[in-house]
């Protein structure tokens, strides 16, 4: 049922639908019951804000989006969605334990990540000093030729240590890619090394 009137506001003749939200489409009904639920949630926290004594006015671009509670439920999916639980769950329904030697194997797959990892964050540190060895030496205004042992050092360091750890990460980060495509092309098993 439908009935007719003058708005208040603009004076203008409307129809309105008697019922919750007349014609809309679904989406509509949705993004409308989103928004009442948001300005009641809004009108919570102001009564929340009221009765605690606060007679601060709302933040500006303050919303009802509930940030943590969206953040939970987007992680309890993607952990659903891991490929590693379902692999796991696989195995796990298979009834096939892993042997000793597949454990060994994988510590020392998480030794050699841990080492690139904390190799990368070394690499950052050997390119800072070096920044600030080069920084330093230009500073006396004598160009790159003035020697000083800042940047000295560096350069004794460079073929003993930086060298050695830079060409462990370029490996690493040349053969991982590889693997992976030997991985896909089925030359070698899935859990040869991930």
């Amino acid at each position: 049922t439908a009935s007719v009137g003058v708005s208040e506001r603009t004076g203008c003749r409307a129809v309105r639908r008697h019922g919750r939200f007349g014609s809309a489409s679904p989406v509509a009904r949705i993004a409308i019951e989103r928004a009442a639920l948001a300005s009641r949630a809004s009108a919570a926290r102001t009564a929340v804000r009221a009765a605690a004594g606060s007679d601060d006015d709302p933040v500006v671009g303050e919303s009802a989006f509930d940030f943590e509670a969206e953040m939970a439920k987007d992680i309890e999916r993607l952990a659903k969605d891991s490929p590693l639980l379902k692999e796991a769950e696989e195995i796990a329904a298979s009834g096939v334990t892993k042997t000793e030697a597949q454990e060994n194997m994988e510590k020392v797959k998480e030794a050699i990540d841990t080492f690139l990892l904390y190799d990368f964050f070394v690499i950052l540190a050997i390119l800072t000093y070096l920044i600030v060895g080069v920084s330093i030496r230009l500073s006396y205004g004598q160009g790159l030729a003035f020697d000083e042992p800042i940047l000295g050092l560096w350069l004794i360091l460079w073929p003993v240590l930086f060298q050695p750890l830079l060409g462990v990460h370029m490996l690493a980060t040349i053969v991982s890619p590889i693997i992976g495509k030997m991985k896909d092309a089925g030359m070698v098993s899935k859990d040869t090394w991930t």
